[in-house]
């Protein structure tokens, strides 16, 4: 079963949400578990929804572990993460 994994960034400013996606775009394909799709959303000038569907939870759990480590890397530039995750259903 796909699994999903959402996740809200706020940032402490929009500097911080271009600084911290252009890093991303380079660390995130050297470092991520293969996903069936990836969405970026930005929802206001300082924050942004992350959508991905992995093949299994197993997977979408070893992204989660993964991710961590990058976020503790950009602490400073976070202000608030909200995290969602489950079965696809359709």
């Amino acid at each position: 079963m796909n699994y999903a994994r959402v996740i809200s960034l706020n940032f402490r400013s929009a500097d911080d949400l271009e600084i911290f996606y252009h890093k991303w775009d380079n660390w995130f394909p050297e470092n991520m578990p293969s996903a069936i799709s990836r969405t970026l959303v930005k929802t206001a000038a300082n924050s942004t929804l992350m959508v991905a569907v992995y093949e299994t939870e197993e997977i979408a759990e070893r992204a989660r572990e993964i991710v961590e480590n990058f976020f503790q890397m950009e602490t400073k530039r976070i202000h608030d993460i909200i995290e969602f995750h489950g079965e696809v259903m359709k």
